[in-house]
């Protein structure tokens, strides 16, 4: 069974859980949105829409009960399956691609996976560097479940 130990404090699991209530909407409206549905066939593309929204929208619901609900200290999430834990990585995906369109539109790729420079830069507002936090704490997630799943995915 896939698990995510999560050294932080209860009060910063509550700011994750929170922002991943609010972005929900928005990481369901990215997922769709970076999926290219083609549109030659509007019943088709409607139906694609409706059911990328709808899981992904599930996905970061899971997600936010799950860190929510993490208990101990280090909190510890298990995911009971690979499936869930597939269900987690597509979540933990739509929300860093969400952060990156929305929040970080101006910051490059290059910035955002390597924010050594952003760590220091004193003009980035608190909420910019609380969601700088939380992409990379979702990127550590994101390969900590890789790992589990696949040991040599990043041999």
């Amino acid at each position: 069974m896939p698990e995510l130990r999560l050294s932080m404090t209860a009060e910063a699991r509550t700011v994750l859980t929170d922002l991943l209530k609010l972005i929900a909407p928005a990481a369901a409206r990215v997922s769709v949105n970076r999926a290219q549905i083609p549109d030659n066939d509007l019943e088709i593309a409607g139906f694609w829409t409706e059911n990328l929204s709808a899981h992904a929208t599930e996905e970061a619901r899971l997600l936010a009960h799950a860190f929510a609900q993490a208990k101990g200290d280090p909190a510890v999430i298990i995911l009971r399956d690979e499936a869930q834990a597939c269900a987690f990585l597509r979540a933990l995906s739509a929300v860093r691609f969400a952060l990156r369109d929305l929040v970080f539109a101006d910051i490059s790729d290059d910035q955002l996976e390597d924010p050594s420079d952003l760590d220091d830069d004193e003009s980035l507002p608190t909420e910019k560097r609380h969601a700088l936090a939380c992409y990379a704490c979702f990127g550590q997630l994101q390969q900590s479940l890789i790992r589990q799943l696949d040991p040599e995915a990043f041999n």
